[in-house]
């Protein structure tokens, strides 16, 4: 049996700065998929929301890049038509930063304390159970994942913080992450579900091996927590300690691109192997 993939294209306004690296791991991805015997095409996420979903087009597996409302709504769809994706709508909706933190405390990883809070109101020190504001913080939209530079900045005392969140509030965004500033060396990490791939890169130097094991372990937690198949993230590494500070679906993987999209077409034809359910009668 032949298989049909799609991909989708990450919309440019979720994509600052990296619109043809998003787009090149996709591509790949792609050709390691036609490789394998898949019959393979591309669709921008405008189109794919807007389209019809005609059952004699169904593909059999989506790579899904995209994040707006009406393009995670139309992979919904196709999802409840039978189409495996990778990532998944309720996934990548779980990336959205208002779940993000819940789905993290879920899957039990280290993560710096953090809260939720309205840009539009005075600042509640109740809201922010187990962040410290007498030391640095850092301020997020809570909404998406930072899609510009104004969308994430430290912050030190109340008078920043509540500065930040007015600016967030002019801009209409109405709610904002603040999470407890964690020192060290940022670690770039990058992986695929189901133990296929994982790989951490340090802002300087070399990961050490147990570092490494033990964030891989943490990453494949909190991608089942949400949900994810390709993934990755930022986290910080203090000595022997680490926190992981974001958490994003399918990422760029610019600096492991081949490595990844090969893993990523292995995850597609291990989902696609997997036998399906036994049918029960009443």
């Amino acid at each position: 049996m032949s298989y049909r993939a799609l991909g989708i294209y990450r919309e440019p306004e979720f994509s600052p700065g990296k619109v043809a690296a998003d787009a090149a791991i996709l591509d790949l991805a792609l050709a390691e998929l036609a490789r394998e015997g898949f019959a393979t095409e591309s669709i921008d996420a405008r189109r794919f929301a807007a389209s019809s979903g005609a059952a004699d087009a169904a593909p059999d597996i989506i790579l899904a890049m995209c994040q707006s409302e009406n393009a995670l709504k139309r992979l919904a769809e196709a999802e409840r038509a039978g189409a495996k994706a990778i990532n998944s709508a309720l996934a990548i909706r779980n990336c959205y930063r208002d779940l993000l933190a819940p789905g993290l405390a879920r899957a039990g990883v280290p993560t710096p304390a953090g809260a939720l809070v309205a840009t539009g109101a005075a600042l509640d020190p109740r809201a922010l159970a187990g962040v410290d504001l007498t030391v640095p913080v850092y301020i997020k939209r809570g909404d998406l994942h930072a899609l510009g530079p104004e969308d994430v900045g430290r912050a030190v005392g109340r008078e920043e913080i509540e500065a930040r969140l007015q600016s967030f509030a002019r801009r209409g965004i109405r709610f904002a992450y603040v999470q407890q500033e964690y020192s060290g060396v940022l670690i770039k990490f990058y992986g695929v579900s189901g133990g296929i791939y994982f790989s951490a890169l340090a802002e300087s130097g070399e990961v050490p091996e147990a570092a490494v094991r033990a964030l891989a372990d943490a990453g494949q937690s909190a991608a089942g927590a949400l949900g994810l198949e390709a993934w990755g993230g930022d986290a910080v590494l203090n000595g022997e300690r680490f926190a992981i500070i974001d958490f994003n679906d399918w990422p760029s993987y610019s600096r492991v691109r081949t490595a990844a999209a090969r893993a990523i077409a292995r995850r597609a034809v291990a989902i696609l192997s997997r036998p399906r359910p036994a049918a029960h009668t009443i």
